[in-house]
């Protein structure tokens, strides 16, 4: 399995290019943005979420190429 972003528990995917890590806790603190290729050291299995977020991704891309 690839440790990258897009599989990680704490991505949240933005757009078809990139997300924000939300490993740093607090309403106020800074959070990363991150490639879905990317990974880092918090890295953390996310599982069927892993899944759910390339469906998204795909139906994301079918909308922009119509």
């Amino acid at each position: 399995m690839e440790k990258v972003c897009l599989n990680c528990k704490f991505f949240k995917v933005n757009d078809l290019e990139t997300g924000i890590c939300r490993r740093i806790k607090g309403k106020d603190a800074p959070r990363p943005a991150k490639g879905h290729g990317d990974s880092c050291a918090d890295w953390q299995d996310a599982g069927q979420q892993y899944w759910i977020r390339q469906g998204w991704l795909k139906a994301q891309q079918k909308k922009a190429a119509s």
